[in-house]
């Protein structure tokens, strides 16, 4: 026989492990976990759905610039609006990838779209004059130079 106090201990248990799963899947995604609003002029696309997706980034601390590399593939370079304000990367964009096949009879339709922001703290004094960004493969590179006071000087040993 079943008694209620296993099955709610039983429940209690899977339930924890689920939360501390999900807690634990948001913290290593840290900031990837990206909000995706759908276009309302899709007609496909039941409007004011909301999709989350992954678009992670790499930060890298080089002698005299930040390199961000952001995992962004089905765009096009004019998908993106990049912007850095107050030593912080901004990086909205327009995601529209479609794809369509026939297998077993079936057509399969896979889409991936709608507005995104990331926010990206850069952590040092950047100069957005001198900034660039390339895309590619469907990674997005974007260097911004550090200012002066910031920049790494090797120290010659004499």
């Amino acid at each position: 026989m079943i008694h209620l106090d296993d099955v709610s201990k039983t429940f209690h248990r899977t339930w924890d492990s689920i939360s501390h799963g999900w807690n634990h899947l948001v913290h290593r995604a840290s900031n990837a976990l990206t909000l995706f609003h759908s276009d309302d002029e899709d007609e496909n696309q039941p409007a004011g759905i909301t999709r989350w997706g992954l678009l992670s980034a790499d930060i890298y601390d080089n002698d005299d610039k930040i390199i961000v590399s952001i995992e962004a593939p089905g765009m096009e370079e004019g998908d993106f609006n990049i912007r850095v304000v107050d030593n912080v990367l901004y990086v909205k964009g327009q995601k529209h990838l479609s794809k369509e096949r026939m297998e077993g009879g079936y057509t399969i339709k896979e889409r991936a779209y709608g507005h995104f922001e990331r926010v990206l703290p850069l952590g040092y004094e950047v100069d957005p004059e001198k900034a660039e960004a390339s895309y590619k493969q469907g990674v997005l590179r974007v260097e911004v130079a550090k200012s002066e006071q910031h920049k790494r000087r090797k120290i010659q040993v004499h």
